[in-house]
Parts: C-alpha cells; sequence; structure tokens
C-alpha cells in the first residue's frame, strides 16, 4: 500500500455557487412525456396520421406532440412544417425482418404485421438492400456461422485429445535446453551435430501437432473395427491377405451387378419388340347357341375320350364350356 503526498489526490475547496448542476450538461433531450388527458384511441389516431400523411415515425410524432405541450391540433397543424429524418432501422428491426422473410417470403403485407412501424416502400427498399449484401449483414446467418464454427472448433479439439492424449507432455520438450546439456557435456565438434539433431525432432514435433489440425473424418459409411485393425497389425502377409480378399468380395460384387445390367438389358430388348410373339390368337368367329348334328356327334363320341367339356371345347374352337355342360347334361338324361 502506498502512502504519502505523492499518492494523494488534490482535494479543492468546497464551492456551493461555481458548480451547479444544468440539463445542457447531460447532453440529453426528452422528447415524450405521457399526460393523463390524452386518451389512447387519439393518440393512436393521432401517431396514424403523422405517419400516413406526413412520414413520421412513433418517435418523431411523439417529440412533435411534446414540444407542443400535448396539444394534438397545433401538433396536426406543425407536422407539415418539418421534413422527418429517413426512417431508421433498428438491429430489432432487421431481426424481425429476418424472421418475418424466413417465414413468409416475399409477402410483404404479412412481414408489415410482424413490423407495423414500417410501410410497404420501406420493407421493399430495404430488402432490396439486404439482398444484396445478406451474406455479409445478415445478423442471424452470422450467429449461425460462428455457432457452426464454435462446434466444428469444439470437435476438431476433441478428437485431437483422443488422437494423442500425451501431446501435452511433448510441449514441454526444450530442444534449445538438451542441446545446451549436450553441448556441455560433449566435445564441441558434435554439438552442431546435436543441435540439428534436436531441431530436427522439434520440426517433427511441430509436424504432428499440425497435421491433426487438418485431420479431417472419414465419408459416410466408412469405418474401422477392432477386429480389422488387430488383423492387419498383426504382419504384413496379414495385411496383404485381408486386402486380397476384400478385393475379391468387390470384384464378385461387381460382377453380380454386371450379371444383373445385362439381364435388365435383355429384357428390356424383348419388351421393346413387341408382345405379339406371345399374345393368344383371337377368334373373331361368333359364338352360336344351337348346336348342330355334327357338334352334337362329336360331343357324344368325345365323351369317354376327355371325360370333360375343356378338352371337347378346345378342339371344337368355337363353343364356350357352358353351353357344352348344359348341353352334355341334357345329353346324359337322354
Amino acid at each position: 500500500m502506498r502512502v504519502g503526498s505523492d499518492y494523494q489526490a488534490n482535494i479543492p475547496e468546497f464551492d456551493p455557487g461555481s458548480t451547479k448542476y444544468s440539463d445542457k450538461d447531460s447532453g440529453g433531450m426528452l422528447v415524450w412525456s405521457p399526460y393523463h388527458t390524452i386518451v389512447d384511441p387519439k393518440l393512436d389516431e393521432y401517431i396514424a396520421i403523422a405517419k400516413e400523411k406526413h412520414g413520421y415515425n412513433v418517435e418523431q410524432a411523439l417529440g412533435m406532440l411534446f414540444w407542443h405541450k400535448h396539444n394534438i391540433e397545433k401538433s396536426l397543424a406543425d407536422l407539415p412544417n418539418f421534413t422527418p429524418f429517413p426512417d431508421e432501422w433498428t438491429v430489432e428491426d432487421k431481426v424481425l425482418f429476418e424472421q418475418a422473410f424466413s417465414f413468409h417470403g416475399k409477402s410483404f403485407h404479412r412481414i408489415q404485421q410482424m413490423l407495423p412501424d414500417k410501410s410497404i416502400s420501406s420493407l421493399v427498399k430495404y430488402y432490396y438492400s439486404w439482398k444484396k449484401t445478406r451474406s455479409r449483414t445478415s445478423l442471424m446467418d452470422r450467429q449461425a456461422r460462428k455457432l457452426a464454427n464454435r462446434n466444428a472448433q469444439d470437435e476438431s479439439d476433441e478428437e485431437m485429445e483422443e488422437a494423442n492424449p500425451i501431446e501435452a507432455n511433448d510441449s514441454d520438450y526444450d530442444p534449445t535446453k538438451e542441446t545446451k546439456k549436450e553441448s556441455h557435456t560433449e566435445p564441441q565438434p558434435l554439438s552442431s551435430s546435436k543441435i540439428g539433431l534436436g531441431r530436427r525432432e522439434h520440426l517433427t514435433l511441430m509436424h504432428r501437432h499440425h497435421s491433426q489440425r487438418s485431420k479431417c473424418r472419414p465419408p459416410k459409411g466408412m469405418y474401422l473395427t477392432q477386429e480389422d485393425v488387430v488383423a492387419v497389425s498383426c504382419s504384413s502377409s496379414a495385411a496383404n491377405t485381408v486386402l486380397r480378399q476384400l478385393d475379391m468380395e468387390l470384384v464378385g460384387l461387381k460382377r453380380q451387378v454386371q450379371n444383373a445390367k445385362q439381364l435388365n438389358s435383355g429384357l428390356k430388348h424383348r419388351m421393346e419388340m413387341g408382345i405379339d410373339d406371345f399374345s393368344l390368337p383371337e377368334c373373331n368367329q361368333k359364338v352360336n347357341a344351337r348346336w348342330t348334328t355334327d357338334e352334337q356327334l362329336l360331343a357324344v363320341q368325345g365323351k369317354p375320350k376327355f371325360f370333360g367339356g375343356g378338352a371337347i371345347c378346345k378342339t371344337l374352337h368355337f363353343q364356350f364350356t357352358i353351353y357344352y355342360s348344359t348341353k352334355f347334361h341334357r345329353l346324359d338324361n337322354l
């Protein structure tokens, strides 16, 4: 703790008339203060007129009303005498616009329901200015990009820690200290070689450390099992055997795919040629319910030979089974 006159502040004498508080020193100006005599419907009507006819926003309209001591008639008469400032978009308005645009698209009438203070023209104007620089000025996209980068960085750090759990111990390695110790113990001609070896080891450590940053995840569907890793790491011959088996399986699967493609192409070629060769011939002869004498003789002779009406109908070619069955039933009753 510092004690003494050199470390103490000089306190001036108290003079009540020299310094007085004034509103000008604060730098702020009151633009609105509610008044109990004005009802809410009249206030809303005044704000609507100021916004629609004269282009004022809510803050500017209330400031004009406060300037005229809450006299609505004087404020309405004085509104055309001033040009309001351009409509400025706050951060909240920009975020609301982006959310409304993501929900409703280019439906500006629905967007206006979320931003009632903005007119359709101002929404369209801001949309085209926001559209050109959306990648740089979009607050929602910027926040989402930051979160994505942060998550990716956390995942990469976790992968590095899992891959090299003793990386922190390697970082304590200082090649200069090792070379200094070796230079004291070894003769002078060998110190340069030791320094060179230390630098090489340091470079390899640096390279191994930075190589973990560029490590990417394997493609989707690719994975390694512990059994395969153990089998490959046993010996070089075992690794070659495992890889050769996988290659043979892959070749066999490719052959199956090729055979299936050939079969499908052959079937498609046959379908393109048409199905007329495979269709049954159509019989254009009309069916007659009356039986001739020759047909009756054929039916009587064919009963013990064919034992049914189906085969006889195939022989006759032009009579239905139902007609034969009814007629044959009559012949049995004879």
